[in-house]
């Protein structure tokens, strides 16, 4: 690793933190991944023993990631008032409306498909960082990097879940049928990649290694997860890396942005201590997680109802997520991302 630290920065390469942080962390967490999916297909761990590390030390306390800079953040509960109430209350509301219309089934589903999304569109999100700070932003680039990342990610869990083992999701269909496109669509997918960086290389155009690396880490565990194992151990395996980037960018974001001798008294002193003190910010991560995740586990398990309310704090981090990283209409963000 350190071999390859110092080539890519004779190289030039640009980095989203810093050139350790984000091989560790951004680039690097696919390790853990691969680390889980060791773990549960070789070493035969339990899945519940898994998810439990993961869902409290990792996964709880991402999701107080995004409220450390919106719900507790004072500034932005008064600037984005009716987008983070408001998000609040419906996605809070919509899972015990879909128990009690009798369709669980439907909101798993929508839990699932939203939260692998979800991932595809942070490592998306993270792929453009690197375009940006590379200076790699030729359309042809950006259009073809866009099919390969979606196409690649896309693949392995609908391969497995739709067309060869739906029974694993509970669904009443096969779509076996389409193997032969879905194929065709991967390798035209990874012949169109491939040749744009082949003639990259022939006009000596400069190789964006950190986007490079950050494919390599996570395409390939995609692959190799959603090939070997099912959604139950997927989860964490997959999730692990998203949690470890949400982690180093929440970090990096954060003290940046709350920085200022004045910022417990503009935004609250919860943004204050954790962007300064990196064990504050484990510490009171791993209280929000367990404190809703402990009970949230028992609860679910006797009450519909009870599952269907839980299910609002994934939702409502996936969409205010989507809402709160939109570096192009945000100066601010753009100034706290090192990117203004």
């Amino acid at each position: 690793m350190a071999t390859v630290a110092h080539s890519l920065e004779q190289s030039g390469s640009r980095w989203i933190i810093s050139r350790r942080l984000d091989l560790s962390l951004v680039i690097g967490s696919g390790l853990a991944g691969y680390l889980y999916l060791l773990l549960y297909a070789a070493f035969h761990m339990p899945a519940s023993f898994l998810w439990w590390f993961w869902s409290l030390a990792f996964d709880g306390t991402h999701i107080f990631g995004t409220a450390s800079r919106t719900f507790f953040d004072r500034e932005a509960r008064t600037r984005y008032r009716r987008l983070l109430f408001g998000s609040l209350a419906f996605f809070f509301s919509l899972g015990p409306a879909m128990v009690l219309l009798g369709w669980k089934g439907y909101l798993a589903l929508l839990v699932a498909v939203w939260a692998y999304y979800h991932v595809v569109r942070q490592h998306y999100g993270f792929m453009v960082l690197y375009k940006v700070k590379n200076h790699d932003l030729a359309p042809v680039d950006n259009a073809i990097d866009r099919l390969f990342l979606g196409v690649m990610m896309v693949f392995p869990p609908f391969h497995r879940f739709f067309m060869h083992h739906p029974e694993e999701l509970g669904l009443p269909f096969s779509l076996a049928r389409w193997e032969t496109p879905a194929w065709i669509a991967v390798a035209v997918a990874g012949a169109i990649f491939m040749g744009r960086q082949l003639v990259r290389l022939i006009r000596r155009e400069p190789a964006n290694r950190p986007k490079y690396l950050l494919l390599a880490s996570i395409i390939p565990l995609h692959w190799a997860t959603f090939a070997l194992v099912s959604w139950q151990a997927a989860t964490p395996i997959v999730t692990i890396v998203h949690n470890l980037q949400y982690h180093a960018i929440i970090w990096f974001h954060n003290r940046n942005r709350y920085k200022a001798p004045d910022a417990a008294g503009r935004n609250g002193w919860i943004p204050a201590i954790v962007s300064r003190d990196l064990l504050a910010y484990v510490a009171i991560g791993l209280v929000f997680s367990a404190a809703y995740r402990v009970p949230g586990a028992h609860l679910q398990t006797v009450s519909n109802l009870a599952f269907g309310f839980f299910c609002g704090f994934g939702l409502t981090h996936y969409y205010l997520d989507s809402r709160i990283w939109r570096v192009r209409h945000d100066p601010g963000l753009r100034e706290a991302l090192a990117l203004a």
